[in-house]
């Protein structure tokens, strides 16, 4: 009786040994172990700005008018390259001449791609 006592106790010292020696490798740094690293992003707050332009509106739009009779259409790249407006604002400013109804200049699709041509007088 005595002995399966003490074998009993070895086997359980043997068992917290081996599981303990387990966990203890595991927390080991390996010889390819690599630590996660930490990238800290910073943005900074969008800036508002202002950009003069040296064209008033109707200038511009004596500009696209003339652009328009030599070349037929009139695409946002061209029309904000040449008034050096962003594509956002020349966009915007050949939508607004596209919608007022006293202003011969129009919206149409070709080949994919919205252009500005002079309406027709029908």
């Amino acid at each position: 009786m005595r002995l399966e006592g003490k074998l009993k106790i070895a086997i359980m010292t043997i068992m917290v040994i081996v599981l303990s020696c387990g966990t203890a490798d595991a927390q080991r740094w390996h010889r390819h172990y690599r630590p996660y690293r930490a990238v800290t992003v910073v943005s900074r707050p969008a800036r508002t700005v202002h950009v003069t332009n040296s064209f008033t509106q109707k200038e511009r739009f004596g500009m696209a008018m003339a652009y328009l009779k030599n070349y037929g259409y009139l695409t946002v790249k061209k029309y904000a390259k040449m008034t050096g407006l962003s594509k956002t604002a020349a966009k915007a400013e050949l939508e607004a001449f596209a919608a007022d109804k006293d202003k011969p200049v129009t919206a149409v699709i070709r080949d994919g791609k919205k252009v500005y041509v002079i309406r027709d007088r029908n």
